[in-house]
């Protein structure tokens, strides 16, 4: 019950910070980096490091780049590489 209220909390917060977005296409975006970023506290990730490592990873990929690449630098996957 506490871990739920826990994430519960970063919920409350992230929608009081949200009006500062400025619009819609920014709130979507906002709200997957903060995905990512609860993903990254549920696994035990450093933000920093795993932020850090995935532009690194990306900086040269093309446009045409496969799903499946992007797919393994979700948290869940980055962690187990």
């Amino acid at each position: 019950n506490n871990y739920i209220e826990r994430i519960q909390r970063y919920i409350s917060l992230s929608r009081r910070n949200s009006m500062f977005f400025g619009s819609h296409e920014g709130a979507r975006r906002g709200a997957i980096l903060y995905s990512i970023a609860i993903s990254c506290k549920l696994n035990g990730i450093n933000l920093f490091e795993y932020i850090s490592d995935v532009i690194e990873k990306t900086i040269e990929w093309q446009p045409n780049t496969p799903l499946e690449k992007y797919r393994d630098l979700l948290p869940d996957r980055w962690k187990k590489q």
